[in-house]
């Protein structure tokens, strides 16, 4: 048989044999006693080895083995968990004002997770010796201010919008925006907003649409009969309400306020004019501007009104009160309509039964009208009943007002109108002429003036 030398790469990943001729024919356990010998026993080429056996080559490296190589598992991820927020699809139709481009993030919600690279598949060399698998790459990412992460998990600490980019790097960057800007208007582009932090538009707000945020609303443009809600501050240029939609929040601050309808638990503040407008403020209307105006509609504070200019030498019907809190006179105003809605229906069952009284006076009364009789009896019970906590919690109502201090202020700057209706903690006053810088103010359940003077107020 031919000499056999075996050499191994330094690697240990290719085995190859060199032939010196010694006239003696090579056979297959030649070739496998030498591999034997070196302890290779991995990857070995049967197939090569017959084609070198079939044809000889000496002097030469001829490989017959080879290990595989370990594998690379897979890279590091990231599995995003906040999604977009989806409309109720039981809808018989959709509203395509609620379509939204916003993730919102609640604060501790759990945005992502990251997934760590695996292991790949081991290797092995010649001599039968596994080969760890290689790791895939980690993930690069970068985390805001506003974001953590715990034990491979990315949680909001505040609550806000999603902001998950990939970086110039290469790398994710993760945070939560307690600020979301809308560089245009509110349309149909953006659907309505709903929002867990501040919101800021820096063009108008088309009619119909909505916007709702835990935080302060600034309206660069115009609102136009849209509905805004916000647990702090509505800062707007300019509201025009078409006598639709309602804003409602902690205050509010205009330029002017046309035909909208306005609910604060303190202040509004307008710069100047307030027209045909229905508003009702937990503290206190002011128009600051010079020449301010308000001009009809219902106004309501429970502290102060004031403005330069009340009405109109045209008698415009403008209703200002102050002295009660403007929430619980709306309540009266429902449970009022209550009541006069259930007067109403007794009215109509009393009727009823004395119908059917009638018949059974003639001798005329059957099972189905015995049954009719019971069935409206009941009815008018628990109408009755209804109507008594009605009138109780009307009466509790009324007695909070007398009860509540005797305060309210209506300040008029330059000139006070005839059509302009004064009510103070449920007392009232018309004018019957213009009067100039007046405060009309409640002494002795009375309705008095005095001169408007601002260093005195």
């Amino acid at each position: 048989m031919a000499i056999i030398n075996v050499k191994v790469s330094s690697d240990n990943m290719v085995a190859s044999i060199n032939l010196i001729d010694d006239a003696k024919k090579l056979d297959m356990s030649d070739i496998e006693n030498a591999l034997k010998e070196n302890n290779i026993v991995s990857g070995i080429r049967y197939d090569i080895i017959s084609e070198i056996i079939a044809e000889p080559k000496y002097s030469v490296d001829l490989p017959i083995a080879y290990g595989h190589a370990p594998k690379v598992g897979e890279n590091g991820g990231i599995k995003l968990l906040a999604k977009k927020k989806r409309q109720n699809m039981e809808k018989k139709y959709i509203d395509l004002r609620e379509r939204t481009n916003i993730i919102s993030i609640e604060k501790d919600e759990i945005i992502a997770e990251i997934i760590s690279p695996t292991q790949g598949e081991v290797g092995m060399d010649v001599y039968g010796n596994e080969i760890e698998g290689l790791f895939g790459k980690e993930l690069k990412f970068k985390l805001g201010k506003n974001v953590i992460n715990k034990e491979g998990k990315i949680i909001a600490q505040y609550a806000g919008e999603l902001i998950y980019k990939k970086e110039i790097d290469g790398s994710i960057f993760i945070d939560v925006s307690r600020v979301y800007t809308v560089d245009g208007d509110v349309d149909y582009s953006t659907g309505n907003i709903r929002f867990p932090g501040k919101v800021t538009v820096n063009g108008n707000v088309k009619p119909g649409f909505t916007i709702e945020a835990e935080g302060d609303i600034e309206i660069k443009g115009v609102v136009e009969s849209a509905t805004l809600i916000s647990e702090e501050t509505i800062t707007v240029s300019g509201i025009k309400g078409a006598g639709k939609g309602i804003i409602k929040a902690k205050n509010v601050i205009a330029n002017y306020i046309e035909n909208a309808n306005i609910e604060t638990n303190n202040n509004i503040e307008v710069k100047q004019s307030i027209i045909n407008s229905n508003l009702k403020s937990g503290n206190s209307i002011i128009v600051t501007g010079k020449n301010s105006r308000i001009l009809g509609g219902v106004l309501n504070a429970m502290i102060k009104i004031e403005a330069d200019i009340m009405g109109s030498e045209r008698t415009v019907k403008t209703h200002l009160e102050v002295g009660v809190d403007p929430h619980i006179n709306e309540e009266i105003t429902i449970v009022k309509s209550q009541i006069a809605i259930d007067l109403e229906n007794l009215k109509k069952l009393s009727l009823i039964l004395k119908g059917i009284m009638k018949l059974k006076e003639e001798g005329k009364m059957d099972k189905n009208k015995l049954e009719q009789y019971k069935k409206t009896l009941q009815t008018a019970k628990n109408l009755k009943n209804n109507l008594e906590e009605n009138e109780k919690k009307l009466n509790e109502l009324q007695e909070i007002i007398d009860n509540s201090e005797n305060k309210g202020l209506i300040n008029v700057r330059q000139i006070v109108y005839p059509g302009v209706e004064i009510y103070i903690h449920k007392r009232t006053f018309f004018p019957s002429k213009a009067l100039t810088k007046t405060v009309f103010y409640l002494s002795d359940n009375q309705i008095m003036i005095r001169g408007y003077n601002e260093s005195n107020l």
